[in-house]
């Protein structure tokens, strides 16, 4: 009886605590600072010069170079959702590039992101769409 009983505690536990691995929200706020772009809607990103983010969380801005042109933007915080991030469309540099297919994927990409979930490891962060999926893998610079 007593085995039963601590089976049928157990379980709930047990899947709580694969239902909370799989939600790693973080606070958007620890994106501050450079991050390299490794990872675009599932393609790793296998050329030298990866396309840069820099994050200043404190005045809400965010500059980079998603491939070979620069951008600034601002960034919009969530009060409710520590998680919560949007990236309004901002300024751009429009140099005609080689590779205009990457810059043109995170570009979209930047654009849909709605909130932030930890990595794999500290250095790591997915921005992701208003469905969870990943849209950017970021790796600490």
């Amino acid at each position: 009886m007593k085995k039963i009983i601590l089976t049928l505690l157990m379980v709930p536990a047990f899947v709580g605590m694969l239902c909370s691995c799989s939600e790693s929200k973080t606070d958007a706020k620890k994106l501050d600072g450079k991050w390299n772009i490794v990872e675009v809607n599932g393609n790793k990103i296998e050329k030298e010069g990866l396309p840069t983010l820099e994050f200043d969380m404190n005045e809400k801005k965010v500059h980079g170079n998603p491939g070979c042109n620069l951008f600034n933007s601002s960034v919009t915080l969530d009060d409710k959702d520590v998680s919560a991030l949007t990236i309004a469309p901002g300024a751009m540099t429009m140099m005609a590039c080689p590779d205009m297919a990457l810059e043109d994927a995170v570009v979209k990409a930047i654009g849909e992101v709605k909130a932030v979930k930890a990595g794999q490891t500290e250095s790591e962060m997915l921005l992701v769409d208003a469905d969870g999926k990943v849209l950017l893998v970021l790796s600490k610079n």
